[in-house]
Formats: structure tokens, C-alpha cells, sequence
């Protein structure tokens, strides 16, 4: 698990376009929230496509899945907030023709962000473990900062508990 995500770590640091970092690292949460969901809920039915996490579900937006995430109880509302600044970078970013992470209204989200994280353990150890001998350019901060938020998500998806079946609700829908 580990080693996928260093591997996935390495790559995001070889790329110097912060759209491209942008909307990769918005791509690697939306595929942990979509493992989140999908460890944490029941099974969908056997031989059947999911009917809530995928296509044009209603789970399978990245807003919907972060929604549902906090819906839950999986993230916490501070984590919520910094995931819709992301989202709305990320949405900006794909959508607009010119992009430029140092003008508002992305440089606004992403200090926020920035902001947010500071003071997080999961932030310094993010930049101690995957930026210690680089130079600190603003791509490299954009890079720590969004790698910090794959990580405290790679960090929720392992204490996932599958949700399992209540029996008191089923033998009332039974009777």
C-alpha cells in the first residue's frame, strides 16, 4: 500500500505543470473516497453494476463522494471544508482555459488550504518525508500541500470498517 502510494508520490514530484498537479492529486482523492465508499458500505448485489458508486450514480461525482464522506462520520468537517477548496480548484482548473495558481480565485482556495494545514502534523511530515532536499518553490508547496491531503485520505482508507448488516433493522423490515 505503501509503496504504490511512494510510487505515486515520486511521480506527482516529476511533474512541473500545476494544472496537471492539480487535477492529478483531485484524481487521487477521488479514487479514496471511491475506496473509502466502496470498503465501507455493504456490498453492492452480486453480478450487478453499482447502483450507487459508479457510471452516473448517485456516489459517483467527486462532490458526492466527499459529501458522503463526511455524511458518515468518515472525515471530519475541517477535512471537508479543505476537499470543496480542492474540488473547486480542480473544477476551475479543468474547465477554464487559463490557470494560473498564483491569481485569485485559485491562489484564494489554495490558502486556505494552506492555512489549514500549517499547524498539521500530517503536513510536516509529508514535506520531511517527501521534500527535505528540494528547493521550496511555490509548484513544490502546491505539491506538498495537495500530497497532504492524499495522504491524510490514504491514512483514513486503512482504518476503514466495513459497515455490516444491523439485524434489529432487517427483522423489522422482515415482519
Amino acid at each position: 500500500m505503501f509503496d504504490q502510494f511512494d510510487d505515486f508520490a515520486e511521480d506527482l514530484l516529476m511533474e512541473k505543470s500545476d494544472r496537471i498537479i492539480v487535477i492529478v492529486c483531485a484524481s487521487k482523492i477521488d479514487d479514496l473516497l471511491f475506496a473509502i465508499l466502496d470498503s465501507y458500505l455493504l456490498p453492492k448485489i452480486s453480478g450487478k453494476k453499482d447502483d450507487l458508486l459508479e457510471g452516473d450514480q448517485p456516489l459517483a461525482t467527486f462532490s458526492s463522494k466527499i459529501k458522503a464522506t463526511y455524511r458518515l462520520g468518515i472525515i471530519d468537517k475541517s477535512y471537508y471544508n479543505l476537499l470543496e477548496q480542492l474540488r473547486a480548484i480542480r473544477n476551475k482548473s479543468a474547465h477554464n482555459v487559463t490557470f494560473d495558481i498564483l491569481k485569485s480565485p485559485f491562489k484564494d482556495h489554495l490558502s486556505n488550504i494552506r492555512n489549514e494545514l500549517l499547524g498539521r502534523k500530517s503536513f510536516e511530515l509529508t514535506k520531511s518525508r517527501y521534500f527535505s532536499n528540494l528547493t521550496f518553490t511555490s509548484t513544490r508547496e502546491l505539491q506538498c500541500i495537495l500530497l497532504t491531503l492524499c495522504v491524510i485520505l490514504q491514512a483514513v482508507q486503512q482504518k476503514i470498517v466495513k459497515t455490516t448488516i444491523n439485524d434489529e433493522t432487517i427483522k423489522i423490515s422482515k415482519s
